[in-house]
């Protein structure tokens, strides 16, 4: 009897521990790990590729003006949770513009809960729609942006290097990794005005 009034309470507290733990678990199907920003039809698309486990790419697409926009549509209209704490790489189509790049740009420095070593880097239409297809292709992409800066001291990857470029540093030009794949997934690097 005194075994069992003895086990009662350390029952109590393992069942109590133990529910405590898995309601403060993360969900990752909320997590934001890539966020690319294509041109359809003259229009910008936002696509956010979530952290997952799973073999197959998990991503919503949200059209929008601006990067801020998207997210806020994305959270009203598919993932309420959603959380860019975890974004890692954000690769923007060459054909949306330098606008485009900046208003992200400014945005992604200035959310807090957005790591401003975010990789940052244009791309052309054809790799951005591989992307959807291939998970393996966003780790590659970040490879070669970490390859090409080990290169190039220059070179701005990340969205705070690039933010800092456009408030007028580096005499008004800015290097930033360009990714296509002609034949085979590739980064260059070229420059645009920062001037405004």
């Amino acid at each position: 009897m005194n075994k069992k009034l003895f086990l009662l309470p350390i029952m109590a507290i393992v069942l109590i521990l133990g529910g405590c733990s898995n309601s403060n678990r993360i969900d990752t199907s909320s997590l934001v790990q890539t966020i690319t920003a294509e041109n359809k039809s003259g229009k910008a698309v936002y696509n956010f590729y979530l952290l997952e486990n799973s073999e197959d790419v998990q991503s919503v697409s949200v059209e929008a003006d601006s990067l801020k926009k998207a997210v806020i549509s994305a959270k009203k209209a598919y993932i309420p949770a959603l959380t860019l704490s975890k974004l890692e790489l954000y690769i923007i189509d060459s054909n949306l513009g330098e606008k485009t790049l900046k208003t992200d740009i400014d945005y992604i420095s200035k959310e807090t809960a957005i790591s401003p070593l975010t990789y940052t880097a244009l791309s052309d239409t054809k790799t951005l729609q591989l992307f959807s297809k291939d998970k393996n292709a966003l780790k590659k992409v970040k490879e070669h942006i970490v390859l090409l800066k080990n290169n190039n001291n220059n070179l701005s990857v990340t969205s705070l290097s690039i933010f800092n470029n456009f408030k007028g540093k580096n005499n008004g030009y800015l290097s930033i990794c360009y990714i296509s794949s002609d034949k085979e997934l590739k980064a260059d690097i070229v420059k645009t005005v920062t001037e405004k």
